[in-house]
């Protein structure tokens, strides 16, 4: 039998897997979106209660501006969550580089809409 501190922590982050589950289909039905993955503490499970909601967003209309990249993946997130959104040509290029969030999200992310690209998008 599990305990129930662990049993609440699993509740726990599966409520906050399931607040990025349906940002994310919000989210898809206004864009392009590949995928969206929670990365973070929360995919981690070591997040606490001041934890933001961590989540990588891979999309192919993204604004060029960051400004208004981020204007538009915060516009309708619920609180707490925190969106970085990539197209999958940034996505190729930061898993290049090895870029922390690309390397998390490839690690232990867990995806919660469509699927990360595997190939890359840059022609190489």
């Amino acid at each position: 039998m599990t305990h129930p501190v662990i049993q609440r922590r699993r509740q726990e982050r599966a409520e906050r897997i399931g607040v990025a589950r349906r940002w994310a289909r919000k989210l898809a039905d206004q864009r392009a979106v590949h995928a969206v993955v929670v990365v973070g503490s929360v995919a981690r499970g070591d997040f606490n209660k001041w934890s933001d909601l961590d989540v990588l967003v891979v999309a192919e209309d993204l604004p060029d501006s960051g400004r208004e990249r981020l204007a538009l993946l915060h516009d309708g997130a619920p609180p707490g969550l925190q969106p970085v959104g990539w197209t999958p040509a940034e996505l190729a290029q930061r898993r290049r580089r090895r870029d922390p969030i690309a390397r998390e999200a490839d690690a232990v992310g867990v995806v919660v809409f469509g699927a990360l690209p595997t190939e890359r998008t840059d022609g190489t």
